[in-house]
């Protein structure tokens, strides 16, 4: 995007570059954060969301084409930082205790997929974008899940487990559009055994990056020892290197950030590696993620596929608490805890963005179909779901507000 200087000043032209975008962005997003965040109930991300929105193609339309680029750039960064602090609550040992928690998250992903699936083709939704939507239905966000859990400082039961079930059911779904993606070849006349290779390809290849990763890390670890800067950097160099080697071999970013904090976590018996704050430099990268994907929402698609994305939002919110309920008693919660973690889990879209993208690479026409069913899920559950959140957490009395 360029424009032309009047006249009577210097003839040449004025052009976006990163740091304008990064700036302004910030700016803009910190002022909206502190305002809407001065309402108990409303965390600061719905601010960046606004600005993303009116700046985005709902709006001005200032951030599209390659200024959109720039800040998807930080976006990646972002959802790494997260998915890798998140995946850093899912501890193996832990989980062998609360095996109850892993049936949970199994069950409940079933049932979302289910009945967002069956509920969309019920009303006379194409077949492959009701099996899509039903994936989609399996994560939760994981970025408004961790910053409104940081927020507010939360720890406790309830706590706890929405963190871990979001980095599982995100593991979950991020497997079944794997496992899917036979179907669509199917409907796309795909032969089959190209998407097997390519499938078997992302799933073992992310794996072994994530291993590589924690092989690389954990001696450097070692030998830095327990000091908070030089781990910060540490970690911060090595997801930054290993999100540059996911992109080039063309490897999940968000599968390989699950495993490697997983191992990191559970494989680290010397605890090597500190459990660092990331304080400021997880916001930075917070905010443009959030503005960026609030750039991408557009009224129009809520329009246009206003009745199924209500279909889909009722159906994975009921699949959710029904898998939830089931297993509370076991899990030691009560119903009140029950459903404020169901509450909580609303918050949807980040990774049905990734997995787009994953499944658009291979399968552009088919999944143009179902991106105007992921924005207007995106329009609905972005600016609901931190609130959502936000009002669980709260609820529960593990953030420290009443």
């Amino acid at each position: 995007m360029e424009w032309a200087l009047p006249s009577f000043t210097l003839a040449q032209t004025l052009q976006w570059n990163a740091l304008l975008v990064f700036g302004g962005l910030l700016l803009f997003g910190l002022i909206a954060g502190y305002v809407v965040s001065k309402s108990p109930w409303v965390p600061r991300i719905t601010g960046y969301l606004l600005v993303g929105f009116l700046l985005g193609s709902g709006g001005f339309n200032l951030l599209s084409g390659e200024v959109l680029k720039v800040t998807n750039i930080f976006a990646d960064i972002a959802v790494a930082l997260v998915v890798y602090q998140l995946g850093r609550y899912v501890d193996i040992g832990w989980l062998r205790r609360e095996k109850w928690l892993m049936i949970t998250v199994a069950v409940s992903a079933v049932l979302c997929f289910g009945f967002v699936s069956i509920a969309l083709t019920w009303f006379g939704t194409d077949s492959v974008m009701a099996l899509l939507g039903g994936v989609m239905a399996i994560a939760t966000a994981p970025a408004v899940v961790l910053v409104v859990l940081r927020d507010l400082k939360a720890e406790g039961q309830v706590t706890r487990r929405l963190a871990a079930m979001t980095a599982l059911n995100n593991f979950v779904a991020v497997l079944a559009a794997y496992a899917l993606l036979p179907v669509i070849a199917h409907e796309a006349g795909t032969p089959v055994w190209t998407l097997i290779q390519h499938t078997l390809y992302s799933l073992v290849g992310s794996a072994i990056l994530a291993y590589l990763t924690y092989w690389l890390m954990m001696p450097l670890a070692r030998l830095l020892g327990r000091e908070n800067s030089s781990q910060f950097v540490l970690v911060i160099s090595v997801i930054a290197l290993a999100i540059g080697v996911a992109h080039a071999l063309h490897l999940p970013v968000m599968l390989t950030m699950l495993i490697f904090a997983i191992l990191s976590k559970n494989l680290d018996r010397q605890f090597d590696l500190m459990e660092l704050e990331f304080g400021v430099a997880n916001e930075l990268f917070v905010v443009m993620l959030f503005v960026t994907v609030g750039a991408s929402m557009r009224l129009s698609d809520l329009g246009l596929l206003g009745f199924s994305v209500l279909i889909l939002i009722a159906a994975r919110f009921l699949a959710m608490g029904l898998g939830i309920f089931l297993f509370a008693r076991f899990a030691r919660m009560n119903w009140r805890q029950a459903g404020l973690l169901t509450l909580g889990t609303l918050p949807m879209t980040e990774v049905g963005v990734g997995l787009m993208q994953t499944v658009s690479s291979l399968y552009p026409h088919t999944t143009a179909n179902v991106l105007p069913l992921l924005a207007g899920s995106m329009v609905v559950l972005e600016f609901l779901g931190p609130v959502a959140t936000q009002f669980a957490l709260i609820k529960s009395g593990e953030s420290g507000r009443e």
